[in-house]
């Protein structure tokens, strides 16, 4: 955390929009396969739970991001 907080603001954007990228495509692989879940399926759960989880982190990144005065292209 430390080295983040010495980085400049430029630099604290691309590592924060490599850190999205990263979570966003870990995501998309955990959706190739996932079909819900079914009535006691452990593994599906699971599976949900951590998708909900990098859901989560990627909302915390983009809060972050705005907070750094980065503005999302197509966003108004």
């Amino acid at each position: 955390m430390q080295e983040l907080q010495k980085l400049s603001k430029e630099e604290k954007i691309k590592d924060l929009l490599q850190k999205r990228e990263d979570t966003i495509a870990k995501i998309k692989e955990l959706y190739k396969n996932f079909r819900g879940v079914s009535h006691e399926n452990s593994s599906a759960e699971i599976k949900q739970v951590r998708i909900k989880v990098l859901e989560g982190f990627v909302d915390s990144l983009n809060k972050e991001l705005i907070s750094l005065g980065y503005t999302f292209k197509g966003r108004r």
